[in-house]
């Protein structure tokens, strides 16, 4: 009996011993990380996807991403993943798990002038000093929309990030943080749990050529250029990759018994666009040979080009040092394609918009042993599994993330052997989205935007007065609008979207009714339609 008692409490004692302090539930699989995060890449920008998506072979595009196909062929692609619309809502969702605007994060600010810290006025219950007025940051007008351009978030805040989660890993970050209100003491990646900032601009975009000028920002350079290089690249992707590399020989070299977790927001390829030289030179060339197929601007076809690179540069040297068979590499994009800039057709939309060119984006797992080569999963994710999904692949703890009832993503490693879901394992079936304000002007007449993909159905609603509704399975070209043939169907869809957003998200955080809408003026999203009269009317068509 005695010894029995003692097993008992040498099982405990063993027990408390493995979770203190670690928070690590076994020490069977410790990848590395390496989360590749891009700019303004459109889904038909990467080969692989528009292969996937036309057919037409790598060979016959007319840009070019050898590396990132290659990628590709060695791990699994995900080809319905969505971001978010813009970049910070993007950025806020890979560093949390939740839906951005549970968090305010909506906007991709560029401008911080407005927020209450600034303007001195009362921060909105539930809202943050960081917080800031759109509608007056941009000077929108306010006689045209029905309802209001609400509160956004410009920083991350009170919340567990990534690093924070990840015990044991050595954290860094390099790129565009864009979370931070512009450099606001308190928000930077080091306030927000890395360990290492290899270089950073917390801004919206950045100059590719020396000396690198950060746009939409606190300055007009980096906030950490890093240190120098030697020798030094002129040429932003070269810089970065470099960078990127000189990180991975001090960990492999003076610290390989440490897994590290290295979070590159990769520059490339947001505005404004510049390529290398060489680059340029190349596809001014290339784009005199008519078959080619894809958008043909040979400025941005070396940007990405350059990107493509770069992002190779890196992956040979993680087989140079041994590594890559024990990093996971993930490869996203943050959002659609600008529509300036590039095209994303067949898909409809781009940037700033909910339509599937804006939010599907290319999403590439690579884990040697782990991920088949050259798979696809066609289950459809979003954003939001990024944190899961990393917590569950350092075999750490996330039991407060799973029981947090203002998370919403789910861990995607069951989806690495099971490509279809057929386990079930991974079970989220609904997605939600929201941008506040109108975006990019002559795409779309949108003035303040919400979708939620439920199964094979995505429901748009604009809180001016109008659904659009469309079955993605059959057309992800969201060209049949099906609310006239199925108005039941987006009216329950249209109730469970704004009652979620209603409940999940502050009420700054949403429109409300516009008291300076003038229904006689001009009316460039339509006339309005209240919430309860629009659902009423689908009743009646039913």
């Amino acid at each position: 009996m005695k010894n029995l008692v003692r097993l008992i409490y040498s099982l405990i004692i063993f027990s408390l011993l493995q979770c203190s302090g670690t928070g690590v539930k076994d020490k069977g699989e410790r990848p590395n990380i390496l989360l590749i995060l891009v700019d303004d890449v459109g889904y038909t920008d990467i080969g692989a996807f528009a292969t996937h998506l036309t057919n037409t072979p790598s060979d016959e595009l007319y840009y070019e991403t050898p590396r990132i196909n290659q990628l590709a062929k060695e791990g699994t692609m995900f080809t319905q993943f969505y971001a978010c619309s813009v970049c910070a809502p993007t950025r806020a969702s890979v560093m949390t798990g939740k839906m951005h605007n549970r968090m305010g994060m909506w906007d991709a600010y560029a401008k911080v002038q407005t927020t209450y810290e600034k303007s001195g006025k009362p921060v909105p219950a539930g809202g943050h000093i960081l917080d800031h007025e759109p509608w007056e940051e941009y000077n929108y007008g306010k006689t045209d929309r029905g309802v209001s351009i609400p509160v956004a978030a410009t920083a991350l805040h009170d919340v567990k990030t990534i690093p924070q989660g990840l015990t044991g890993y050595h954290s860094a970050f390099s790129g565009k943080w864009h979370m931070g209100s512009q450099h606001h003491e308190g928000y930077r990646p080091e306030d927000q749990g890395f360990d290492q900032t290899l270089a950073y601009f917390d801004g919206g975009g950045s100059g590719y050529h020396r000396p690198f000028k950060a746009f939409a920002a606190l300055t007009q350079m980096w906030d950490k250029p890093g240190a120098d290089l030697t020798p030094q690249q002129d040429y932003l992707s070269d810089d970065i990759a470099q960078r990127t590399n000189r990180f991975l020989e001090d960990r492999a070299n003076n610290y390989p018994d440490q897994p590290f977790f290295l979070y590159l927001a990769h520059p490339a390829c947001h505005g404004p666009i510049q390529s290398r030289s060489d680059d340029l030179a190349y596809f001014e060339e290339k784009v005199k040979i008519p078959e080619l197929v894809g958008h043909k601007s040979p400025e941005y076809a070396g940007l990405i080009k350059g990107m493509d690179r770069s992002i190779g540069e890196i992956m040979d040297k993680l087989d140079e040092l041994k590594l890559a068979d024990n990093t996971v590499v993930i490869f996203i994009s943050d959002n659609g394609g600008h529509p300036v800039f590039t095209r994303n057709a067949p898909l409809r939309g781009g940037k700033s918009m909910l339509y599937e060119g804006g939010v599907r984006v290319p999403m590439i797992v690579r884990w040697p042993g782990k991920t088949m080569p050259g798979t696809k999963c066609n289950v459809t994710s979003d954003i939001a599994d990024i944190y899961p999904t990393l917590m569950d692949l350092a075999s750490v703890d996330y039991s407060d993330f799973k029981a947090d009832m203002t998370t919403d993503g789910e861990s995607l490693k069951t989806l690495f052997s099971d490509l279809e879901n057929r386990k079930n394992a991974y079970t989220r079936n609904e997605f939600y989205q929201f941008y506040g304000k109108m975006g990019y002007k002559g795409f779309h007449q949108f003035a303040t935007w919400a979708t939620l993909r439920k199964g094979d159905y995505k429901l748009h609603y604009d809180y001016h007065g109008k659904v659009e509704l469309y079955n993605i399975s059959k057309d992800m070209f969201e060209e049949n609008d099906l609310v006239k043939n199925q108005p039941m169907t987006a009216h329950n869809m249209l109730e469970q979207l704004t009652d979620w957003l209603k409940t999940n998200c502050n009420e700054s955080y949403l429109p409300v009714a516009n008291p300076d809408f003038d229904s006689m003026g001009e009316l460039p999203y339509g006339p309005y339609v209240p919430l309860e009269e629009l659902k009423a009317s689908l009743l009646r068509q039913n």
